[in-house]
């Protein structure tokens, strides 16, 4: 097995919310296992292409799950081929 940096439903492309994002290459079901997004090491937080590329939104349509020092995403409700992905940022705090 090689390596794939997302899984094969997914890819990234322009997005006219920030610069890039994770888009859906076919229909992903409700409640389907994305893959790892995040790895908490102490107090150093590293991203994967998942969790570097998937862009927020206030309304989600994928969350994140904490186990162990791993941070994991899965899809909060079915998402059609074309459509973006998105997770609400809780990590940082963002000031103006």
């Amino acid at each position: 097995m090689s390596y794939q940096a997302l899984p094969k439903e997914l890819h990234i492309q322009d997005s006219s919310i920030a610069g890039q994002g994770i888009f859906a290459k076919e229909d992903i079901p409700d409640n389907t296992f994305l893959g790892m997004s995040h790895l908490l090491l102490g107090e150093v937080i590293y991203r994967t292409p998942l969790g570097g590329f998937i862009n927020h939104s206030e309304d989600p349509n994928c969350l994140k799950y904490f186990d162990d020092g791993f941070y994991f995403i899965r899809t909060k409700k079915a998402i059609k081929s074309g459509e973006e992905l998105f997770l609400k940022y809780t990590f940082y705090e963002i000031t103006s």
